[in-house]
């Protein structure tokens, strides 16, 4: 999975102190950073609105948001989510860099909509959630370790979302798309047996016979194997390399050697004419 940290531990720290001495004090614009709060911000307060901004505005935008995309909370995830491939934004009405990505995402969820009425099928699944929806929205960006906003996750939703891996591409719909549609497709895994080879379905059905110490006792052996492969590479690495070098030497030496001789040939043309 796509690590989802990054280097907004600073930011984290001087928004949380910040809070803490002044409560009522505004938080610093996050607008020159790619991501608008952080991790403890999200999960712990989310009671900052910019001033001069009411509740009726701030609904306003969260509509925007969900306009085509399902809303997701804890409520319905596991229920809407369950078997199916997904592409979740993780939003805040007052991120700015939330709120200008909104149109390209309800393009996008309006896209898939109309694909799946289309072919009659109803397994790609574009969601938003609000992480200052509180309590249900806050608890499932706690739920995915949310860092910033936006994230955008993707994948499949199986097994609570735990695979769900970050997009790190561009916001806008043509980006998006073109990501989607090559990636937000059925693989083959213990949660889709359907996309599997015949070869690939009975060896996962062999897998899943195994009790839980002998599935960890498989991995052990597996990772043994990765070591002993990568052993074995870096000798025949290392004996290539010195056969290469020997083989460089003797091949300068007699580059030498043919130049000495061509040297003294040419003297001696030079001393008969």
């Amino acid at each position: 999975m796509t690590t989802r940290s990054s280097n907004n531990t600073s930011l984290s720290l001087s928004l949380l102190l910040l809070l803490f001495l002044s409560p009522n004090a505004p938080i610093p614009n996050p607008e020159a950073t790619s991501k608008c709060i952080s991790t403890s911000i999200l999960t712990q307060a989310f009671t900052y609105e910019p001033e001069g901004r009411d509740p009726a505005s701030i609904e306003k935008i969260r509509a925007l948001h969900n306009q085509d995309s399902t809303p997701l909370t804890t409520d319905n995830f596991d229920e809407l989510t369950s078997g199916k491939l997904v592409f979740l934004k993780f939003f805040a009405p007052y991120c700015p860099h939330c709120n200008s990505m909104a149109s390209a995402w309800n393009e996008l969820a309006s896209y898939y909509h109309n694909q799946n009425e289309q072919q009659n099928e109803n397994n790609v699944l574009i969601g938003s959630i609000d992480c200052t929806d509180s309590p249900k929205g806050k608890e499932l960006c706690a739920r995915f370790k949310i860092i910033g906003l936006p994230t955008l996750l993707y994948g499949d939703a199986s097994f609570g979302g735990v695979y769900l891996e970050e997009y790190a591409g561009d916001k806008d719909f043509e980006s998006m798309k073109s990501f989607a549609l090559e990636n937000l497709v059925p693989s083959c895994g213990p949660w889709n047996l359907n996309a599997c080879s015949p070869e690939s379905r009975e060896e996962i059905q062999s897998y899943m016979s195994l009790s839980y110490s002998a599935l960890d006792s498989r991995i052990k052996s597996m990772e043994g194997r990765l070591d002993e492969i990568e052993t074995n590479f870096q000798n025949e690495f290392d004996t290539m390399q010195k056969n290469y070098d020997e083989q460089l030497t003797e091949k300068e030496m007699k580059v030498l050697s043919a130049k000495e001789n061509i040297k003294i040939i040419e003297e001696i043309l030079s001393a008969k004419s």
